[in-house]
């Protein structure tokens, strides 16, 4: 089972959503895959003004007609995807990247920032880049922008 922990930012004292896990062969017990401060089935049109609120927290000049980039079709399959990988190779340690997404949505690079290993870079940078995003908005027009993407990998069995 993977256990993934996703922090745009920091977020301590902020509302824990869950993503769950499918549950194993004989069990009806469902645990958690990732925890963060967004709930992971919601798109970016989707999430309450309160939430939007607290991702546009984390970027430094954001104006009220500013939207940062999103995952076109919200966190979730991001992270189901992250956590299948994370399960096939059992992959653990912290992982921060930037991904600089375009005014179409489309990934135009990766920034790493800290990653446990080189396998961890190839296989979460190529997701990144391979992803569907909500373009930025800045000032109402699609704009570059980056999406911060950091994750906590542990491998639980």
């Amino acid at each position: 089972m993977a256990l993934l922990l996703l922090a745009i930012g920091s977020a301590p004292a902020q509302q824990a959503y869950k993503l769950k896990d499918d549950a194993p062969t004989g069990s009806h017990l469902r645990r958690d895959a990732a925890a963060g401060f967004l709930p992971f089935e919601k798109t970016y049109a989707q999430l309450t003004e309160a939430e939007k609120a607290r991702l546009r927290a984390h970027y430094e000049r954001m104006g009220p007609n500013d939207e940062p980039p999103y995952p076109k079709y919200g966190l979730k399959r991001l992270f189901r995807t992250v956590g299948q990988m994370q399960g096939r190779t059992h992959l653990e340690g912290k992982f921060d990247a930037g991904v600089i997404v375009g005014p179409d949505g489309k990934a135009i690079e990766v920034r790493i920032y800290e990653s446990a290993t080189p396998e961890m870079t190839q296989l979460l940078s190529n997701l990144l880049v391979v992803e569907q995003y909500k373009p930025a908005l800045c000032q109402g027009q699609p704009c570059t922008q980056e999406f911060p993407f950091r994750v906590a990998l542990k491998y639980e069995r």
